[in-house]
């Protein structure tokens, strides 16, 4: 798969783009000084990774913002995602509230899983547990029927008010069949004039906080990683969070598929679970005791998933001018490796470097 930068035949392209674009997006000159556009905030996560704090951005005439912030991974939009069972690449706690009495509570605080699992063993009828579904598509308990809303673009499963939507059926990583939940994301596009939810296994993509920022394109690279465009196609807390693609490509270039677990413990530590590269990682169902290591005979069974994020603070420049044909929340056309570097184009390294330069140190 091509790598995520302006390919060497759009040079020409770029040339002409160029001539015509504003100052503010052609190349200094020997000895002049970069305009740094005026300073600015962006909500990110904290060192831990538990709390939001707010850190110093820079903003350019054309919109564009650079910013600096670790990467954690958030892998909604993947097919393996959410999954039946709770072994999918995120745990299915991330994508929902408890729903009781009209009312959500967080699931954050944990004991939602046994409840889910409670549900979806009673197919989701009425009186199994009931969640407030935010980041994976809901249907109606029957044919026919509507489903009940639990906020703005959320909706409820269990209790007989709604279910999950069935996902395509993936390969496992013990070779069996999992059914998977399809798994949303806030920004649409085209494919074979179908709409679809981006893709997080295939396509790098970023989180925003803010409505202002989706659909836009984010270079994101130093830290020593190769560099890296993305679509901001998800609404969340805080900025700093990416595709699982956007953190392979970001580590070696490429996008490489993984299968899901669970992996049976008669299967635990084989070459499969010894092979994954970040951001996947074995997740034991005994806890780090029972990770595989040299004389250790694991108990339980183990899940894969993506949560092995970037710690290192990077480099951000949302491109203010690089933007894809879109309607509201919709890219008009796939989204692609290729088409987002023809969108982004014009902003050469130069550019970009200009641009970060103009951050605190």
């Amino acid at each position: 798969m091509p790598a995520s930068h302006p390919l060497p035949t759009a040079r020409p392209v770029v040339a002409a783009l160029l001539a015509l674009l504003p100052p503010l997006l052609v190349p200094l000159q020997a000895g002049a000084q970069p305009d740094c556009g005026t300073p600015g905030t962006m909500t990110v996560k904290t060192a831990d990774g538990k709390g939001t704090t707010q850190t110093a951005t820079r903003v350019f005439a054309d919109g564009s913002v650079a910013v600096r912030a670790r990467l954690a991974v958030n892998p909604d939009g993947g097919a393996a995602s959410y999954t039946a069972g709770d072994a999918g690449f995120t745990y299915i706690a991330n994508g929902l509230d408890r729903w009781a009495d009209g009312k959500t509570t967080s699931c954050q605080a944990g004991g939602c899983r046994p409840d889910f699992l409670k549900a979806e063993q009673m197919g989701f009828g009425a009186g199994s547990p009931a969640f407030c579904v935010y980041a994976i598509e809901v249907e109606p308990f029957t044919a026919g029927g509507s489903r009940t809303a639990c906020g703005a673009g959320k909706w409820v499963v269990g209790n007989g008010l709604g279910k999950p939507k069935p996902g395509p059926v993936v390969e496992g990583l013990a070779g069996q069949p999992v059914q998977t939940y399809r798994s949303m994301t806030s920004v649409t596009h085209r494919v074979a004039g179908e709409t679809r939810y981006l893709d997080a296994e295939a396509l790098p993509i970023a989180v925003a906080p803010a409505r202002e920022y989706m659909g836009k394109l984010v270079w994101v690279g130093g830290a020593g990683f190769q560099p890296a465009l993305a679509l901001i196609g998800d609404r969340g807390p805080a900025f700093g969070e990416g595709s699982i693609a956007l953190h392979q490509l970001l580590r070696t270039g490429t996008v490489t598929p993984q299968k899901p677990g669970p992996i049976p413990r008669e299967q635990r530590c084989g070459p499969g679970e010894l092979a994954l590269k970040p951001p996947f990682v074995s997740r034991p169902g005994g806890g780090s005791a029972d990770r595989c290591r040299p004389g250790r005979t694991p108990t339980t069974p183990s899940d894969v998933r993506a949560y092995q994020g970037i710690d290192a603070v990077l480099d951000y420049v949302i491109l203010g001018q690089a933007t894809l044909p879109r309607k509201g929340m919709a890219v008009q056309e796939e989204v692609s490796l290729q088409s987002m570097a023809a969108a982004a184009a014009a902003y050469t390294p130069e550019r970009i470097q200009q641009m970060l330069a103009c951050l605190p140190k």
